[in-house]
């Protein structure tokens, strides 16, 4: 576990990347459609959510006890060698990336989803994966495109 010092470090860092990205986000200009959110408003979400979590982790490096048993070196080093469920799930992604671009992104998002959640998420339950992976297809689809009227990558085969 890294020291509070080390993790305020971190919490820094990050807010100042956060302000970095909210000065380029002014830089793009504003909305030309009325009652759409604009170019601007996906950066700034990510912009928001950087600084919460930034927050979050700045407030909890002040909150570890002083007193934190301390875990021998060797228990505490992470195991060495390659990462094959990292390297799996970067695969994933950039198959993922392709599906969409290929059969857009509710059917990609149906086809790939269960491959994230069984690797990288180590899930087991068949109908587990299969709830989150129709919910979140067909909820990000629900979102964008009733909600907020705008149009997801329908594939190039379609």
């Amino acid at each position: 576990m890294p020291k509070p010092r080390e993790e305020r470090l971190v919490a820094i860092c990050f807010l100042l990347l956060a302000a970095i990205w909210g000065y380029l986000t002014l830089q793009i200009p504003p909305a030309t459609v009325p009652g759409t959110p604009g170019p601007r408003f996906f950066p700034w979400l990510l912009v928001a959510g950087l600084v919460i979590l930034s927050l979050v982790m700045l407030g909890q490096s002040w909150q570890q006890p002083a007193r934190e048993k301390k875990v021998k070196a060797g228990a505490s080093e992470a195991k060495k060698g390659i990462d094959w469920i990292g390297l799996g799930t970067l695969a994933m992604f950039f198959v993922y990336i392709w599906m969409v671009d290929l059969i857009g992104l509710r059917w990609g998002t149906l086809v790939m989803m269960p491959f994230f959640l069984f690797i990288s998420f180590r899930l087991r339950n068949i109908l587990e994966i299969a709830l989150i992976t129709v919910v979140l297809a067909f909820g990000v689809d629900f979102i964008f495109r009733v909600l907020l009227k705008m149009a997801l990558p329908m594939g190039s085969i379609f």
